[in-house]
């Protein structure tokens, strides 16, 4: 028998990319130091709604019980209209895997067990946007030698990436979206 297909019944809003933003230690380098470039993003609008205790129970009960982002985040160097990367995390992967819990304490039965790129052990989470936070919101450090820049002022870019499969609740998809630059010096 086959399964009852749940995307035509939710409506979800277009998924973007919001507050992608480059931070640095610091404004001025030496040459022989290490510049330390974060770069933070968040996945927000349809994916982030659909992200939700009720959707997950519907799609377990669906057998549909992972939910995998596949994320690339780059730092370049922008001169005119030229970007160089100088910095790249090229495929980094979270993983959602919906679970029936019996612990007391979480607010909804069918709950998600966030499975994070490193290998670390998974997480837990407390609440509706504590989960949302751990899976969609993103934050990479980069760490760039100065003399790879070279002297003067330079102004870095960051470049973030997400995409997502087909899943029961959600169309497969992709989004991208470029910070705005930070200026450096090296002197």
């Amino acid at each position: 028998m086959p399964l009852k297909n749940r995307r035509n019944e939710y409506s979800w809003p277009s998924t973007t990319i919001e507050d992608a933003e480059v931070a640095t230690n610091k404004r001025t380098y030496s040459i022989g130091e290490t510049v330390v470039v974060s770069l933070a993003f968040k996945v927000r609008g349809g994916l982030r709604e659909a992200f939700h205790p009720d959707v997950w129970t519907v799609a377990w009960e669906d057998f549909d019980k992972i939910m995998r982002l596949t994320m690339a985040a780059s730092i370049g160097v922008k001169r005119g209209v030229v970007t160089r990367k100088v910095a790249e995390a090229k495929k980094h992967v979270r993983r959602a895997s919906f679970y029936w819990s019996r612990d007391p304490d979480l607010p909804y039965r069918v709950w998600a067990m966030i499975v994070p790129e490193d290998g670390g052990p998974p997480i837990i989470p407390h609440n509706v946007e504590d989960a949302k936070s751990k899976m969609l919101d993103v934050e990479k450090t980069f760490e760039i030698p100065a003399e790879a820049l070279g002297k003067g002022r330079h102004s870095l870019v960051g470049q973030a990436k997400a995409k997502w499969g087909r899943r029961s609740f959600i169309e497969k998809g992709s989004v991208s979206k470029s910070s705005k630059p930070v200026v450096i010096e090296v002197g």
